[in-house]
């Protein structure tokens, strides 16, 4: 399979701004593109720890669907760290990239059926990111799949204080709510009410309840969107379940 590695979606050769491009064998037609952001606290991760999962999912949907993986800047414990929105906004200008610019073989691209696949951290990017009316291209967006998900920062601190440490790096406390999809997603943001939603959750995941998730669905059933569906069974631990054949599954058939 094609695989167009390190393209730069902001031109400062910064490596954290760049992505990762996968594409189908004799590929024809016009592809949903699923846009892939990588959890890890908003402080580690990187896009080439997500082969196995974007090489999966292509040949998962049989050669259907095109999958591209992101880098973003992440936080440090540095005095001139990014902190959020920084992560946000890189992921917000990937996304745009991806639907309006040019790259090797984006013709193969149908740029109005995007979906955006996050885990953990990335969810709550994902998340975020169409629930804000920040994204320009809100119209190309399908779909949001969050997988293992952080939408709820206070509540997130509730359930485990412990987490205040990678928390507090990458926002700062009065920006908790605001930060929050489950706490934006109170007000729907009429252009993506066309955006259906699938949140699973692993049950053998050790670091992210499944309440969580559960909270957040339900949060966006409550506020009027209309196509909300939640997963919540056994497919791994929090990272494991990425390399799973039956999340490949769920994953591709949500892709329409």
């Amino acid at each position: 399979m094609p695989i167009y590695k390190d393209i730069a979606y902001i031109a400062d050769d910064n490596p954290r701004h760049t992505l990762d491009f996968y594409v189908p064998d004799q590929a024809s037609g016009s592809l949903p593109l699923v846009i892939f952001i990588h959890g890890g606290s908003w402080r580690t991760g990187d896009k080439s720890e997500c082969t196995v999962l974007a090489q999966g999912l292509v040949s998962q949907s049989q050669g259907k669907l095109a999958v591209a993986v992101i880098n973003y800047g992440l936080s440090q414990r540095t005095l001139d760290s990014i902190r959020h929105p920084a992560h946000l906004h890189d992921t917000i200008k990937a996304v745009q990239f991806l639907v309006s610019s040019d790259y090797p073989d984006n013709h193969l691209i149908n740029r109005n059926n995007i979906y955006l696949l996050g885990h953990s951290a990335g969810a709550h990017l994902a998340s975020l990111m169409v629930l804000s009316d920040q994204l320009d291209c809100i119209a190309s967006i399908r779909g949001v799949l969050g997988v293992g998900g952080i939408y709820d920062i206070p509540g997130l601190l509730e359930l485990y204080p412990d987490y205040a440490d990678f928390i507090d790096m990458a926002f700062d406390p009065a920006q908790y709510q605001e930060a929050s999809p489950q706490h934006i997603a109170k007000c729907r943001y009429a252009d993506a009410e066309h955006i259906r939603f699938l949140i699973i959750n692993s049950a053998g995941d050790s670091l992210i309840a499944a309440t969580h998730a559960a909270s957040f669905a339900s949060q966006l059933i409550r506020t009027g969107y209309n196509d909300v569906e939640l997963v919540v069974r056994d497919m791994g631990p929090h990272f494991g379940m990425l390399d799973n054949e039956e999340f490949w599954k769920l994953a591709t058939n949500f892709v329409q």
